[in-house]
């Protein structure tokens, strides 16, 4: 054994070594991917805190107010199925998206 590799040696390791070069670089690409998300929504929560900031005991809901907070609302058809009408609303928030206000998440 004089310590020199034999081509076919080479030649697997170096086939494995592209293989896993491959993976990582891939691999980098995504967690890029989640990270630039991640970023993203932090900057979305800043925001929606600099409002709720900005508002933080209203005494009444103005238009102005509403713009700021609001994105959409979405009205659904009423449900009359138990005998009660039901309405869903969804509320869209800026910055937040929904928010799900439902009894069963309410504690």
């Amino acid at each position: 054994m004089t310590g020199k590799l034999t081509d076919e040696r080479f030649a697997k390791l170096s086939a494995a070594y592209e293989a896993e070069q491959a993976e990582l670089k891939q691999s980098v690409e995504s967690l890029s991917v989640i990270v630039e998300a991640s970023e993203a929504q932090a900057v979305n929560v800043r925001s929606f805190l600099k409002i709720v900031k900005k508002y933080t005991e209203p005494t009444a809901l103005t238009p102005q107010l509403l713009h700021e907070f609001v994105d959409k609302i979405v009205v659904h058809e009423a449900d009359k199925s138990s005998g009660h009408r039901i309405q869903r609303i969804d509320v869209h928030y800026n910055f937040i998206g929904e928010v799900d206000f439902s009894p069963e998440f309410r504690r």
